[in-house]
C-alpha cells in the first residue's frame, strides 16, 4: 500500500470512531441519543443527569426533571453562561436525538400537580433557613457560602437541585421529600417568585427586620425634619 493511502487512512480513523460511537447499529446511520449525551454532556450532567457537584468537577446542574424539548435543543445548539454551544460541533440531527433522549429517558422527576400549601410548609421546613421563606436567599452570606435568591430559576432547576444538591446544599432524595411533595415545593417556590403585593412596598421581600429598620429610619427623619422646622421658625 503507497505510503500515503496509509497516512490518509491513519488520519481518517479517528474521524471514523467519532461518527461510530454518535450512531446507532442497524439503524441506517442514525444518531443514538443516548452515544451523544455519554459522550458530550455526561462529563458535566452526571451519566444519569443526575447533576455533578461543583465542588468536585466541572459544575453542571441536574437535567432529571427537565420535560422541555424545546429548551433542551436550544441550549444544546447556542450554549449559555457556563454551558458551551454544541451548534457548530453536532448535527442538526444528533441535537435533535440527545434532545429527545434527555426528555424521554432522563427526565424521570415529574414538578406538575404539586399542591401549593403543602409545598409552603416544607419550603419552611427544609429550604427557608438558607433561602428564606421569600426564596430571595442571602441568609448565610455572613460564612461565605452565600445561598443564592431562587428568583428567575426554572421549575426543572429548583426540582434538579433538590435531588442532586450543588455546591454545599445538601441533597434530599426520594427517601426524604417523594416526588409529590417535591411537585409541591416546585409550585411554592413559582409562586414566591412573583407574589402578590396587596399594599405597601414589598421591599424585594426582605421581610419584617429590614421592613421595621426602613419605618424606624422614617420615624427618625420625620423627628429631625420637625424638629428643623421648629427650630427655623423660632428663628
Amino acid at each position: 500500500m503507497p505510503t500515503r493511502l496509509r497516512l490518509l487512512l491513519l488520519l481518517m480513523l479517528p474521524l471514523a470512531s467519532q461518527l461510530a460511537w454518535c450512531q446507532t447499529p442497524g439503524t441506517g446511520g442514525s444518531p443514538d441519543g443516548s452515544a451523544v449525551y455519554a459522550q458530550h454532556c455526561a462529563t458535566c450532567h452526571g451519566p444519569e443527569g443526575e447533576g455533578v457537584n461543583a465542588i468536585i468537577s466541572i459544575a453542571g446542574p441536574s437535567l432529571q426533571a427537565v420535560h422541555d424539548r424545546q429548551h433542551v435543543l436550544e441550549m444544546v445548539r447556542n450554549g449559555k453562561d457556563v454551558m458551551p454551544t454544541f451548534g457548530n460541533v453536532l448535527s442538526a440531527q444528533q441535537i435533535e436525538a440527545v434532545a429527545d433522549y434527555v426528555t424521554q429517558h432522563i427526565a424521570v422527576i415529574s414538578v406538575s400537580g404539586g399542591d401549593l400549601t403543602q409545598g409552603g410548609v416544607l419550603f419552611r421546613e427544609n429550604c427557608a433557613a438558607c433561602h428564606r421563606t421569600a426564596v430571595r436567599g442571602g441568609v448565610l452570606a455572613f460564612t461565605g457560602m452565600n445561598a443564592p435568591a431562587l428568583t428567575g430559576k426554572s421549575p426543572s432547576t429548583i426540582a434538579g437541585a433538590v435531588r442532586s444538591g450543588p455546591g454545599p446544599m445538601p441533597a434530599f432524595p426520594p427517601s426524604i421529600i417523594n416526588d409529590q411533595q417535591l411537585a409541591s415545593i416546585v409550585a411554592y417556590v413559582d409562586f414566591m417568585q412573583k407574589p402578590p403585593s396587596p399594599g405597601g412596598i414589598p421591599m424585594n421581600f426582605y421581610g419584617p427586620v429590614a421592613e421595621g429598620f426602613m419605618a424606624w429610619m422614617a420615624i427618625i427623619l420625620l423627628l429631625i425634619t420637625t424638629g428643623w422646622i421648629e427650630k427655623r421658625g423660632k428663628g
